[in-house]
């Protein structure tokens, strides 16, 4: 810790400087690199790359449901032996 005062005009003023050597100096942050930036000074979005049913999901349930609830039939006259 240090003190620098401005010097007094007086002549009978006595300023004393005091260093404390006994406080050490604390570690540095560790900081991430910067942030690079185009020129219209946004940051680049870097785009992670999507799995196939994530490009593709919303015409994959559709068919799917569809799937599900066509029917089988099961409810015909013929071939039941009547």
């Amino acid at each position: 810790m240090s003190y620098i005062l401005k010097p007094s005009t007086s002549p009978g003023v006595v300023i004393k400087i005091l260093t404390d050597s006994s406080i050490q100096k604390g570690p540095d942050p560790v900081l991430d690199a910067p942030v690079k930036v185009n020129p219209e000074g946004q940051s680049p979005v870097e785009e992670v790359e999507k799995t196939f049913l994530q490009k593709y999901w919303v015409y994959i349930l559709p068919l799917v449901f569809i799937f599900l609830t066509y029917g089988g039939g099961g409810g015909g006259g013929e071939g039941r032996g009547e």
